[in-house]
């Protein structure tokens, strides 16, 4: 079985071992240590901290195997990005260039750099340990942050998105940034993913060019990457996608993986949730899978259970009440898996 819970200082070791896992490419967890300190801190922080509107809060939550007690994954919200300095995307538009004298009129594709999501919640660091990258723990762990959401309506804003990590090898190896980026910022893919995880993301507005990137000028290994997602994040993208989330257009100027977003009254997991009381079942349920929450901030927790609803609230076996800390009584939340 599976807990998700926030982190906490003590798991450390293994976020440095997921963070460095994971490879390149997963920008905003780097493999560095002070850095992952930095998250902890700062998600423990935001937890503590009395929010009537979002600000700079980022929350971090992690992913337990509870037959062994290891950490399997990990995954995070940030309730508002581009405070101190704008959040850097392509968006994908065209451009019209006519003659009528010519005849001529054609639709050219173009890269335009905007902050567009600056002010807005994001999700980020969905990494599992590949032993279990299934159909459950990928749905629990990602999911798990909008039944958060939706308790904590107040520390996040109504529109939401993720980027999602596009193409590039384990060496290091980006078609779009070696066609684009390096010529900007001269140093290669890997270089810029790590500063722009561990560092401010000045150098980005210092370097990046102004003007619109017309799609085909682009050698065509890098005009074939745009918003193409990489293949190690199909299966979490898959969840995103059933709850409701949508490309609209946007890719990240880094590596061009797509972005999602969505307006969050319109994602599955918040609008069929439900809330009431823990209810004992004495005998083992075989009913059909929830996801099941309890607990207040720093006590959140989340887990997968058989569970049959009832008119008082929502019937979960003594062993799912003991893995959420709660007994019978309980304020929870839940909503089918």
């Amino acid at each position: 079985m599976y807990l998700v819970r926030p982190v906490d200082f003590g798991d450390l070791p293994a976020l440095e071992r997921m963070a460095t896992e994971a490879g390149i490419g997963m920008t905003n967890f780097p493999a560095n240590r002070e850095r992952l300190n930095d998250k902890i801190a700062s998600s423990r922080r935001s937890l503590q901290t009395d929010v009537v509107q979002p600000g700079d809060e980022s929350y971090l939550f992690v992913l337990i195997d509870t037959t062994t007690d290891e950490i399997v994954g990990t995954c995070g919200m940030e309730a508002m990005v581009g405070i101190e300095t704008p959040f850097y995307s392509y968006r994908i538009d065209e451009v019209v260039h006519a003659s009528p004298q010519l005849q001529i009129h054609n639709r050219i594709s173009a890269l335009f750099l905007c902050h567009d999501y600056s002010g807005t919640s994001r999700l980020m660091s969905l990494i599992v340990d590949k032993a279990h990258q299934n159909r459950e723990a990928l749905s629990l762990l990602s999911r798990s942050r909008l039944l958060f959401l939706a308790r904590h309506p107040e520390r996040f804003t109504k529109r939401l998105f993720v980027e999602l990590r596009g193409e590039s090898d384990r060496n290091g190896y980006s078609p779009f940034w070696d066609a684009l980026g390096k010529h900007f910022f001269t140093m290669d893919f890997k270089k810029a993913d790590y500063l722009s995880g561990v560092s401010n993301k000045h150098f980005i507005a210092d370097l990046m060019p102004r003007y619109p990137i017309y799609v085909p000028t682009l050698p065509e290994s890098a005009q074939e990457v745009i918003g193409v997602l990489h293949e190690e994040s199909e299966k979490s993208t898959d969840v995103l996608l059933e709850e409701g989330f949508a490309f609209r257009g946007y890719v990240d100027i880094f590596d061009a993986g797509p972005t999602l977003e969505a307006r969050t009254e319109n994602l599955t997991t918040i609008s069929q949730q439900r809330m009431g009381k823990a209810l004992t079942q004495p005998n083992t349920l075989k009913g059909d899978l929830y996801l099941i929450s309890a607990g207040h901030l720093e006590d959140f927790r989340v887990t997968i259970a058989a569970a049959e609803p009832q008119v008082a609230g929502l019937a979960i076996d003594k062993k799912t009440q003991e893995r959420l800390s709660i007994s019978s009584g309980s304020r929870i939340q839940w909503v089918a898996l």
